[in-house]
């Protein structure tokens, strides 16, 4: 999984880019912030590579930043099945 925090120019970009992530179920949490024009999503690494590639090419991401998310939960579980 992996989070996305995304900027951008303007707020029209914004909800633009918010329509798109909601259309797409695979995205597992979302979140907007509309007074810094910032949207955060979880999902799946290939689903969300294509995503922001995507909203990219829509216009209007001024800044994109992602960051590797692992569950604890599914940490554990692996190591218990691993034993």
């Amino acid at each position: 999984m992996r989070v996305y925090v995304l900027t951008f120019g303007s707020r029209s970009d914004l909800s633009r880019a918010f329509d798109r992530v909601l259309e797409d179920p695979q995205v597992a949490s979302c979140m907007i912030e509309p007074e810094h024009r910032r949207l955060r999503f979880l999902g799946p690494l290939r689903l969300t590579e294509r995503l922001v590639e995507r909203i990219y090419q829509d216009g209007g991401l001024a800044w994109c930043s992602r960051h590797d998310f692992r569950d604890p939960a599914e940490e554990r579980l692996g190591a218990l099945t691993a034993a």
